[in-house]
């Protein structure tokens, strides 16, 4: 077993890994970063179709996505970066709606003019301006909502989209958290014109290129290696690693652990208050289906699905109506997502399984639809890729200082009531960093 001395441990090689890993080499610190999987990137990892790198997991960018957008412009991608509408679509039943503003929740059928009239006044003005009002974050959406929105148009909208995401969980997320979400497509509309960003090669690309400027700056990064266990060794972490040259333990003086709280704590003993709180933080899986096919499927970019569909599809989202398909060699993407617990089937369905649960969907969409469109299906898996933000839970306060002495502890719950992207880790990033420079006493 081999010994390497470090000033800092990175141990997650996602966005928020890769900024905290950033921020420390700058500030003239030795910085190890050390990844599980074969490349950086975590969520925003990409595969190829048609030879076109594509995120496994859907992506786009918001032009409120400064951090993104200022790593795409260092990193000399931003002749890549490109801007589009996305549009946007409720499927209620068998019928698909327009949802791209105020101006299509007006003309909404399957609500009356009053409820309409509501809903898109509590969308567009009020629900925005609540994610910093008192009490929001003690507010669930089971209560808020109605009062909000109308009963009938929450039950209609916003409960069964909740519901696919959070499942039993639903009626206890925080009002903040929804609330976060309509202010950031609401911002996009703002700045914009409602368009959202791209970039040509995925932001895999980025990422890839962002690892490359770590290991220039210095950075000695770590991939396909994991982490066996961290323990406190005198004023300094030992972390033990397995990875392709075999058993290792790297030493460090703080170590930044860009993981889930379920991961962290089966790696090392939390101090009681901060493992409590890590424990009491549901997380919801994800289930993504790329599938690559001969054929436009609809007009729509995103489709928000209010029923239930075979094995949990949520959104049906067609990749290929927001950039060209000749970037994939024709092929139309659409991406399936489902937001699961390991219990559920769609977390254990094969790919045919997986796409044949919305054979009938897919025909009330397009009626020419044909399975034999399917070219190719590439499914990813990740059990911790949406906390559940609850009234009454941890996540408002949770701090990223874990109580034992330079163990900073970033994850996707630490962004609360914002959702998971680029632009929220890397910013997480640098709070990481910061927690971690007063610890070493240095300079930023």
């Amino acid at each position: 077993m081999s010994h390497a001395e470090l000033d800092v441990l990175v141990l997650g090689g996602g966005a928020a890994g890769m900024g905290a890993a950033d921020a420390l080499v700058r500030s003239g610190v030795s910085v190890g970063l050390v990844e599980a999987g074969p490349a950086l990137g975590g969520l925003a990892r990409s595969i190829d179709v048609g030879g076109e790198p594509i995120e496994a997991y859907y992506h786009h960018i918001f032009p409120q996505d400064s951090e993104t957008i200022a790593l795409v412009r260092r990193l000399g991608l931003a002749d890549r970066l490109e801007w589009r509408h996305g549009s946007m679509a409720v499927l209620d039943g068998d019928d698909l709606h327009p949802f791209d503003g105020p101006l299509d929740i007006l003309r909404f059928p399957p609500l009356r003019l009053d409820e309409r009239l509501r809903l898109a006044a509590a969308s567009a003005l009020q629900v925005p301006r609540l994610r910093f009002a008192r009490g929001i974050h003690r507010d669930p959406v089971g209560t808020g909502g109605p009062r909000w929105f109308g009963r009938h148009a929450y039950d209609t909208v916003w409960r069964p989209l909740l519901e696919a995401k959070f499942g039993a969980h639903a009626p206890d997320v925080s009002m903040a958290w929804l609330a976060a979400r309509i202010r950031q497509r609401a911002g996009a509309r703002r700045s914009s014109g409602d368009r959202l960003g791209y970039l040509r090669g995925s932001l895999g690309t980025l990422l890839r290129a962002f690892g490359e400027d770590l290991r220039r700056s210095g950075v000695e990064v770590r991939t396909s290696t994991r982490v066996s266990s961290i323990t406190r060794d005198g004023d300094d972490w030992a972390v033990d690693v397995d990875g392709p040259d075999g058993a290792e333990r790297l030493t460090a003086r703080s170590v930044v652990a860009a993981l889930s709280g379920g991961i962290l704590d089966r790696l090392v003993e939390l101090p009681r208050a901060y493992r409590d709180a890590v424990r009491a933080i549901p997380y919801r899986g994800i289930v993504c289906a790329l599938v690559e096919l001969e054929h436009p499927l609809t007009d729509r970019y995103w489709i928000n699905v209010t029923g239930r569909l075979g094995l949990g599809c949520v959104a049906i989202i067609e990749h290929t109506n927001f950039v060209p398909a000749a970037w994939y060699g024709g092929s139309s993407v659409v991406y399936l997502a489902h937001y699961v617990g390991r219990e559920d089937p769609a977390w254990t369905a094969s790919d045919d399984e997986l796409v044949a649960s919305v054979d009938g969907t897919f025909r009330r969409l397009n009626p020419a639809w044909s399975s034999s469109w399917v070219r190719s299906v590439v499914v990813s898996r990740d059990p911790f890729a949406q906390p559940v933000p609850l009234v009454g839970g941890p996540m408002p306060s949770l701090p990223i200082e874990t109580g034992l002495p330079g163990l900073v502890h970033l994850s996707l719950a630490h962004v609360y009531p914002d959702d998971r992207g680029v632009s929220m880790a890397l910013r997480l990033g640098e709070r990481g960093a910061a927690a971690v420079r007063r610890h070493l006493r240095v300079a930023s």
